[in-house]
């Protein structure tokens, strides 16, 4: 990698149960807040529209790979608080 570029980590976020969209919306704004982290959320792919399953199928969460101990902190303590989540790749934030 040239000098001067950073190494940039990409997952994908999870929630089992689904959240919904205004919560995926939420979330997505709070983990922006913190310095260098970029959420974007994407679509369910489930073609069955469901009223009780989310439009939102996860997000994509993306930062510098020498992102902050206490960043990384945040964004797993943010993540928290909306429920149980899963990461793909498995991400290690402290």
């Amino acid at each position: 990698m040239p000098s001067g570029e950073l190494a940039i980590i990409r997952c994908k976020i999870i929630y089992n149960p689904d959240i919904a969209l205004a919560m995926y919306r939420e979330l997505a704004s709070h983990i922006e807040q913190i310095e260098d982290v970029k959420a974007e959320l994407f679509w369910q792919d489930s073609k069955e529209f469901s009223y009780l399953g989310s439009q939102i199928g996860g997000m994509w969460l993306t930062y510098p790979q020498a992102i902050s101990a206490q960043s990384q902190l945040l964004i797993n303590r943010i993540l928290n608080v909306y429920g149980a989540w899963i990461s793909e790749p498995n991400i290690s934030l402290v």
